[in-house]
């Protein structure tokens, strides 16, 4: 089960981050960025009642992958597979989050920075490697993680965008997060139509970029 929703995200690639003040904003945005192609979206714990929210989701998009997200501890990994979240995130390295998720089937995708708390996470039995936060440290730091540990499943998260897409793709990630370059102000302007769009760029681009790897 942890194995197909992993390559299910890997085949998706593209992981919206939702992180708004409220539940009824956060299922408007995931109903914009549904209608833009997106076929997954990670509800951070930040969001008040983002177990209702990730509830609400799954009984209203039979289709929709949904991820919980900024996932701290143990009691919130139970809090998030109760509400239905089909993978964990949380944004640093917890042996109890990882232990946790496992032990009710899920993959989790912890946050590691450096070398050690990588592989220290691969020990763990991580299931995906969120290298956070990614524009503190670009592809080209992706690209040296991954030489000595190629067999690690890589979500860099927090700065991309469209324009730096294509160095993450072509320093080998295998899927990626993206919180605000693709919410931008949604939750002042309202805008979901531009939210939509936006997201249907981020997706077909995500396509464009990983066919050309592929050849």
């Amino acid at each position: 089960m942890r194995s197909a929703t992993v390559a299910q995200l890997a085949e998706i690639g593209v992981i919206p981050v939702i992180r708004v003040d409220s539940e009824e904003l956060a299922l408007k945005i995931s109903e914009a960025i549904l209608a833009g192609g997106a076929r997954t979206v990670e509800i951070t714990f930040s969001v008040p009642g983002a177990p209702k929210v990730i509830s609400a989701l799954r009984h209203r998009f039979s289709e929709l992958i949904v991820g919980a997200g900024t996932v701290l501890d143990e009691p919130g990994v139970r809090a998030a597979i109760d509400a239905g979240a089909q993978y964990i995130v949380s944004p640093g390295l917890s042996p109890g989050v990882v232990h946790a998720a496992h032990r009710f089937g899920l993959p989790v995708m912890p946050g590691v920075m450096t070398p050690t708390e990588a592989v220290q996470a691969l020990e763990l039995g991580a299931d995906v490697l969120k290298l956070f936060p990614a524009s503190a440290l670009g592809p080209g730091y992706l690209k040296a993680l991954r030489a000595p540990l190629p067999q690690a499943v890589w979500c860099p998260t927090g700065g991309v965008d469209l324009d730096n897409l294509e160095g993450w793709v072509s320093s080998g990630a295998d899927m990626v997060g993206v919180g605000s370059p693709l919410l931008r102000d949604v939750a002042t302007s309202g805008d979901m139509a531009a939210l939509t769009a936006r997201t249907r760029r981020f997706v077909e681009e995500w396509a464009r970029l990983r066919a050309r790897r592929a050849r």
